[in-house]
């Protein structure tokens, strides 16, 4: 299966569907670069990509397909979010080191990019200009995230500006 994200036909087509999408503006030659340090990986429909609680630091770039997070609550299993072609998840473990806090399914068959903590530590000796636009663009996309979140609970009134201390 060919990846639009990286084989596309239309050079002037915009490939990034939302806000989430990162590394837009790399270079055919940087993007080269990159995918060299990165595993390619498939999956079908429905299969776990990741699993809460596993100790993987990767993160994933999807290439191709969407991608839905699933969260534990007390209550069960939660939807939290979909996240499609040109985006990336597995972020917050990828920073902090920290278990897995979610589930990922694919939502259709999906083919992921993924780069380790210590592949990206040869991307950024070997290729420093590349690292640092992949973590800014992690930065915004955690940003947006988490702001994202943030206006969900003050519309939701469960953790307004009043709760937190």
């Amino acid at each position: 299966m060919a990846s639009r994200l990286f084989n596309y036909e239309d050079p002037t087509a915009d490939v990034f569907e939302d806000d989430y999408a990162i590394l837009s503006d790399l270079l055919d030659a940087e993007w080269t670069e990159l995918i060299a340090c990165m595993e390619r990986q498939r999956f079908p429909a429905n299969a776990r990509i990741l699993e809460a609680g596993a100790s993987d630091r990767s993160i994933y770039l999807i290439a191709t397909g969407s991608v839905k997070i699933i969260v534990e609550t007390p209550k069960g299993p939660r939807h939290v979010a979909s996240i499609g072609e040109g985006s990336v998840f597995g972020e917050m473990a990828f920073f902090d080191g920290a278990p897995r806090s979610a589930h990922v399914f694919a939502d259709q068959e999906v083919e992921v990019l993924s780069l380790s903590v210590k592949r990206f530590e040869q991307v950024a000796a070997w290729h420093p200009h590349i690292a640092y636009k992949l973590l800014m663009d992690l930065g915004r996309v955690l940003s947006r995230r988490l702001r994202q979140l943030n206006q969900g609970y003050e519309a939701n009134d469960t953790l307004g500006p009043s709760h937190v201390r």
